[in-house]
């Protein structure tokens, strides 16, 4: 968020797979990218209006988790793999906004796109498996009953913001609204747009996946596949666009690079990387939705199977 000095880019058991996916795609950005430590004050982004809500949401999930544990009320968010996914989503959101992504972001295309999709792609779906709800919930209730009460009272308004139609188009809807070269240079030039951009993909990663997860718990894997295998279907066109797009789409970049070759060069490594570690993460997340229900029907198939057995009349010997 803050300037840096000009450097070239040259040339559920389904999250964890795309994390290490995403730490294989950033190794693609060459070394020098961050080899002159020496050109800017520093690799961190400290910014008051990203760390202060965050760090009371953690202490919220933290003491949310210490006050159901001491209540014996351990649920799903208590489970090793949500409190996995809650610290590797952590770890993201760290990496994204706070070390060392967001200091050079402004100077390279494509590690702005590497921190967006780390958002939206990597900490949304892991805080989302997490079930940090839960646990923020529980200390809210703890802490004041009556602003828990309050924020459960719009219960029309969350019961549309629980279909999975409304954010599948939410989700898609900011990915390419943000993208859009007016909207995306107006971010980089105004510090709480900026801010703005970064939270909407983290919220929109996050409710888009709870909303999946949530739908898929009431045997909807079908309708939540198919949202994720047309989200892989849609990003990976938008980031065939960018790889391909015949000159820079966003001029701050042709400055940051230095050139227009340069700069188309940073912005084809942007593309790719929406193109295929963020469609991987929709593809896995997808066939992940298809093997649960095929399991649902296995199950419901053979629990038919028996309760027929049970009814049929016993056979004289």
């Amino acid at each position: 968020m803050g300037s840096v000095p000009n450097f070239n880019v040259a040339n559920m058991r389904l999250v964890k797979p795309s994390f290490f996916c995403w730490y294989g795609a950033l190794a693609l950005l060459p070394t020098q990218a961050f080899a002159h430590v020496g050109d800017h004050d520093s690799w961190w982004t400290l910014d008051p209006l990203i760390i202060a809500p965050m760090s009371v949401l953690g202490l919220l999930y933290l003491g949310g988790l210490l006050w159901l544990r001491r209540k014996n009320h351990a649920g799903v968010s208590m489970r090793p793999l949500a409190l996995a996914s809650a610290a590797l989503g952590g770890v993201a959101f760290f990496f994204a906004l706070i070390w060392p992504l967001d200091a050079f972001s402004e100077s390279s295309f494509a590690i702005h796109m590497a921190q967006h999709m780390l958002l939206i792609a990597v900490a949304g779906p892991l805080l989302a498996l997490a079930r940090i709800s839960i646990p923020i919930n529980a200390a809210l209730a703890a802490v004041s009953p009556a602003a828990a009460s309050a924020l459960s009272y719009p219960r029309k308004w969350l019961r549309l913001l629980l279909m999975p139609s409304i954010v599948f188009i939410f989700h898609g809807a900011t990915i390419w609204i943000w993208h859009s070269p007016s909207l995306f240079e107006l971010a980089l030039r105004i510090e709480w747009i900026h801010t703005l951009e970064h939270l909407s993909f983290l919220i929109a990663g996050y409710w888009y996946w709870m909303v999946l997860i949530r739908h898929g718990e009431n045997e909807g894997y079908a309708s939540a596949s198919l949202s994720l295998l047309s989200t892989l279907m849609h990003t990976g066109l938008l980031g065939a666009l960018i790889t391909f797009a015949p000159r820079p789409l966003y001029a701050t970049y042709i400055e940051t690079q230095g050139s227009v070759d340069m700069a188309l060069q940073d912005q084809q490594l942007a593309g790719l990387l929406m193109w295929i570690p963020v469609g991987a993460v929709y593809l896995i997340g997808g066939l992940a939705f298809v093997a649960a229900w095929l399991g649902t029907a296995d199950r419901n198939q053979e629990r038919r199977l028996h309760e027929r057995q049970a009814c049929m009349p016993p056979t004289d010997a």
